[in-house]
């Protein structure tokens, strides 16, 4: 894998940082998020910081921006030449 098939891809996350990941994009807050998955904010609040940590991120907005960059590479990859 080279540098840019690193920096267009997202990290593998497990189930639950998936679903927390999912929610964050959602705009839901630690509170909402941990009503929603049964879990306290404490819970929420350490996915939170490893999904931060895999995806080199350091606030909501970095991790907003990071997502959607790589939903259009990935969509100008699908498009025929």
């Amino acid at each position: 894998m080279n540098n840019t098939d690193k920096e267009n891809s997202l990290p593998v996350l497990t189930p639950r940082e998936e679903e927390v990941f999912q929610l964050l994009l959602r705009g839901m807050t630690a509170k909402e998020m941990a009503g929603r998955l049964y879990i306290s904010t404490s819970g929420v609040n350490y996915f939170v910081k490893r999904i931060y940590k895999k995806l080199e991120v350091r606030s909501k907005s970095e991790l907003i921006l990071r997502y959607y960059d790589f939903q259009k590479d990935k969509a100008s990859e699908n498009v025929p030449p």
